[in-house]
């Protein structure tokens, strides 16, 4: 047995690797023009031979070249690039160029001058810089050949020819990857490509209508054309390229990374195009591909904006609005295009929110708050009634399932603060910790306990992510226990270790995943050490569809459900608001008895019929009206952290899931001041595990409680929530600064607003199209209505002509032609000017945008039916099926003619046309071939059986008109029965 030579193995390995670049074997054109550019080349000579059976393909660029220590240190080495730290460079992963393995050369030559040899070197190539190499297809075996005399790098590739079309590929390779390829060192100058001489070069443009863009490092066309297309492109080769924009960020979008792409082009109609370019772009291995990071996420929507724009300008310049509509129209499409003038309007909305919760909290006092006032610390209260609700943090933390007795309302006592047992570092986050989830509301009266099913989906910490720092101190059981982690996050792989006194520096701590996702660390026994661990924002699990909790009112329900047509972000904005509304924020001690009264009760339906609660009770009925509403979400409970601490009271908040399918923190509780006797304290009561070695606050009246050996012994507490502050005593002060803040955070937002309206400078070039027809664009968007769904006014706005002198929207187009109310006429006949009248929905066929209509939804041709119905008469047999069906309650009329053709019947309803003057008016008239061979044997037959005649014609009619069986049989019924009578009797019934 021989084993392989060194060179096969390479070869292998290589071969291996360009496969991962795609299934273009095109796709080395590519990488040689990458590589030309990386090297700073200003032009790239492609030379294709095509001759006695062989292909020879030389690729000869101007670059800085390569000295042979160079490339036998890069070149002829896999996973090593001279590129990596530079941000220059397009390509920085060392396996591009053995992607000249997909042509499957026979011979290669490699051939190297560089601008800058090494003189210091003992090679005498390396002094000279100039070398030259020829490989065979196998790598096995390489010779010395004549070195250039140029600077630059000149790569040739021979093989057997597959057929006469070399320079055919090679240009469409490199016309559709690199024909906007710039020079390394002045991105505003093309690198000239040319195949042989033929130049690939194009402008970064597209024909009218079109508007280019640029922004920053951002460039961009968006444009109509036949074909719907978008290319995205780095550093002037593309990555990526679909058919819509949305293609790009929709999570199953179709898009591809091949090399070649053909868009197919339907003439008469128009599709969104755009040519995007971006050097923020984060590539895969193969540069064939980007990653969905927010750099391409602000790209593709920038194009949205730019291209609707466009849209509206073209629409502005053939159908322009009224006068009075121009204004509402202008600002809706401002707001929808710059996001400074939506900050300027948040700000302007934050500020309103702002003065009315300050009116709302303090009343026509509210100007008084702005004086410097002693008042009642943070965290204390009135204590009613002997109910009293100890609201720290214990020391160490543990899982809290086994404490939790579901959403109640307890009265807090005010007791200082304790050292919680979780930090962070940056101290500067906001964030919500989450220990307890629950999907399903009929469970949180009691929570389950942590069961793992499997390992853990970590995270990682990718370059420019802010990933928190956690340090948890445990006083914990053995067994499973739940990680608190963030909102939105994941820990980062490799982060967990528990550390105690034997074990400084740590030692790596498994997870596992629980049944809702969450992060469980197993314990093998009980254990107070320290956890640490990073967590990192992460993409949520595979979605699920939400189900409705059963849990609220019908009245309620409904109110939910009529959202589900609105955004996510539109449900739960209003959701919030229904359930402040519904249920206010209060830990009154009378509220708390209330509660305990219809404890028999689920806390949604005593928390509606109370109209108050604390935290917990209103995210959990906000979570409900989020399911409800189709929006997948649950109820957490855990710790709000700020200043590198978590707050020392417990809190309550509903998570969903956005519509970028990430989860997001929708809290009904926040904007209430806290430790204020109205304000926020607790969701619901935990039996906690409290070391209660402090002295007892003056303010609790209640017993202290004896210590306890364990955790499981501890004696019961209520732990508050709702501390979005840092409570403690000796705070008042800050709730006299309250108003001022508000206006601070006013004055603040109208500062940010107006530095984005003054920061924005997106410059744009805009070309339309002069002819004014709108016709292959609204075709286009009833063919292809998913790749319009982000320009509205093209389906909004009334751009089709009616015979009557207005226009529909293509809206409204679709709605009447799938009612069968959607009319077409171009030379205006007695029943067109009828239906006219009566207010019909009649596309004017002159127009060429009401025929590129009427042909795509098959509008009602009233011409050919006022001609059909000149020629039409009854016999004596369609006379006795009308009269049948009228009879039945179906007041149709049955009628021949002889210009119906090779079709069978035609049948159309005059009741939506509220015909005047025709004696067919609010009848369904059905037309039939007046040489028919089933109704001519049946009139055969109407003198000897005209029961049996009526019933053969009518089920001939109705079996061709499919009207649905349950609708047939009753029509058939009545003509059957007489049928069999006259049979039966041998004379007519």
């Amino acid at each position: 047995m021989t084993s392989a030579s060194p060179g096969s193995e390479f070869r292998a390995r290589a071969r291996a690797e360009a496969e991962r670049y795609g299934p273009d074997p095109w796709v080395f054109v590519r990488e040689l023009l990458q590589n030309a550019r990386d090297a700073g080349a200003t032009k790239v000579e492609f030379t294709c031979e095509a001759r006695g059976g062989r292909w020879v393909l030389r690729c000869r660029d101007d670059g800085e070249g390569m000295t042979f220590a160079h490339a036998r240190r890069y070149l002829f080495a896999l996973y090593a690039s001279s590129k990596e730290s530079r941000r220059d460079q397009v390509g920085r992963f060392g396996v591009g160029f053995w992607s000249v393995l997909r042509f499957e050369p026979e011979r290669i030559a490699i051939r190297s001058r560089a601008r800058r040899p090494d003189p210091n070197s003992p090679d005498p190539e390396d002094r000279s810089g100039a070398w030259a190499l020829e490989l065979d297809g196998d790598l096995s075996t390489a010779r010395r050949t004549t070195p250039p005399s140029l600077p630059g790098t000149e790569i040739e590739l021979e093989r057997a020819a597959v057929d006469e079309a070399l320079e055919r590929r090679v240009f469409d390779a490199a016309f559709q990857n690199a024909r906007f390829l710039a020079t390394r060192d002045d991105p505003e100058r093309p690198l000239i490509v040319t195949v042989n001489g033929r130049k690939v070069n194009k402008p970064f443009a597209l024909p009218a209508p079109s508007a280019s863009f640029r922004r920053g490092r951002v460039r961009g066309v968006v444009a109509l054309g036949e074909a719907a297309r978008v290319e995205l492109f780095s550093r002037g080769l593309r990555v990526r390229s679909a058919a819509s924009l949305a293609d790009f960020v929709v999570a199953g979008g179709r898009s591809t990374d091949n090399s070649r792409v053909h868009f197919t082009e339907l003439p008469g109609r128009l599709a969104p195009q755009a040519l995007l370019e971006s050097d923020a772009l984060e590539l895969m291995l193969s540069r064939s591909d980007a990653r969905d990071n927010k750099a391409l996420r602000r790209l593709v929507d920038l194009a949205q904006r730019e291209l609707e724009g466009l849209i509206a300008r073209q629409l502005d310049a053939a159908r322009p609005l009224p006068w009075w509509q121009r204004p509402w129209a202008g600002l809706r499409d401002l707001v929808r295009r710059s996001l400074a003038v939506r900050m300027f309007l948040a700000a302007l909305l934050g500020a309103a929110l702002a003065g009315g919760a300050a009116y709302a909290m303090w009343g026509d006092r509210v100007w008084t708050r702005f004086r410097s006032a002693s008042g009642m610390s943070y965290g204390t209260g009135p204590i009613g009634h002997g109910e009293t609700a100890s609201a720290n943090l214990p020391a160490r933390y543990a899982d809290l399932a086994a404490r939790y007795r579901g959403p109640q309302v307890d009265v807090l006592t005010g007791a200082g603060a304790r050292e919680p047992p979780l930090t962070f570092r940056p101290a500067d986050l906001r964030l919500h910790f989450a220990a307890l989830l629950f999907t399903r509301l009929g469970d949180t009266a009691e929570a389950r306990a942590p069961e793992p099913r499997g390992d853990y989906v970590f995270t990682t910490c990718s370059e420019g992510q802010v990933c928190p720092e956690v340090e948890l101190r445990l006083g914990a059981p053995a067994g499973p226990m739940r990680v608190p982690v963030p909102t939105g996050h994941r820990v980062v792989a490799g982060s967990a270790a528990l550390v105690d006194a034997d074990h400084p520096e740590g030692t790596p701590a498994a997870l596992q995943v629980g049944a809702d996702g969450e992060a469980l660390l197993v314990l093998a026994a009980p254990s107070e050490a320290t956890l640490v661990y990073r967590t990192a924002p992460a993409p949520a699990d595979r979605p699920t569809r939400p189900a409705s909790s059963g849990l609220l009112p019908p009245d309620v329900r409904r109110e939910a459900r009529a959202l589900r047509g609105k955004s996510i972000a539109a449900r739960v904005s209003a959701l919030t608001r229904l359930t402040r509304e519904l249920v206010a924020y209060s830990t009154a001690p009378e509220v708390a008895a209330q509660h305990r009264a219809l404890a028999g009760e689920h806390f949604i339906a005593r928390a509606l019929e109370i109209g108050q609660g604390d935290c917990d009770v209103q995210n959990g009925l906000l979570t409900a009206l989020l399911q409800e509403a189709g929006v997948e979400s649950r109820l957490a409970i855990g710790f709000v952290g700020q200043d590198g601490r978590v707050n020392p009271w417990l809190h309550a908040w509903a998570e969903y899931r956005g519509q970028d399918g990430e989860w997001a923190v929708a809290d009904a509780s926040t904007g209430i001041a806290l430790g204020t006797p109205g304000g926020p304290s607790e969701p619901g009561e935990l039996d906690a595990a409290a070391e209660t070695t402090d002295a007892p606050d003056a303010a609790d009246t209640s017993a202290e409680p004896a210590p306890a050996a364990s955790v499981d012994a501890q004696p019961e507490m209520a732990v508050g929530a709702g501390s979005l502050e840092h409570v403690g005593t000796g705070m008042s002060r800050q709730r006299a600064l309250a108003p001022w803040g508000l206006a601070v955070g006013a004055a603040a937002l109208f500062a940010v607003a107006l530095f984005g309206l003054l920061r924005e400078r997106t410059r744009r070039r805009v070309a339309l199209d002069a002819s004014g027809d709108l016709s292959r664009l609204l075709q286009g968007a009833l063919q292809q209505p998913e790749v319009f769904q982000a320009v509205p006014a093209v389906f909004e706005r009334p751009l089709v002509p009616t015979a009557a002198g207005g226009a529909l929207s293509l809206s409204q187009a679709k709605r009447l032609a799938a009612r069968g109310r959607l009319y077409r006429t171009r030379r205006r006949p007695p029943l067109a000017v009828d239906a006219l009248a009566g207010d019909a929905a009649v596309l004017d066929e002159e127009r060429p945008e009401a025929r590129a209509v009427a042909d795509a939804l098959g509008a009602t041709d009233l011409d050919l039916w006022d001609a059909l119905l000149a020629t039409a008469g009854e016999t004596a047999l369609l006379k006795a099926v009308s009269a049948r069906l009228t009879a039945s309650g179906e007041p149709w009329q049955v009628l021949a003619s002889a210009s119906l053709g090779t079709e069978e019947l035609r049948s159309l309803d005059l009741a939506p046309l509220r015909l005047r003057k025709s004696p067919l008016r609010g009848r369904r008239v059905v037309v039939v071939g007046a040489q028919n061979p089933w109704l001519q044997d049946a009139a055969g037959v109407l003198a000897a059986r005209p029961a049996a005649a009526v019933f053969a014609a009518l089920d001939y009619l109705l079996d061709r008109l499919d009207l649905g069986p349950e609708r047939t049989a009753r029509l058939l019924r009545e003509a059957a029965r007489e049928a069999v009578h006259e049979a039966a009797r041998g004379r007519p019934a």
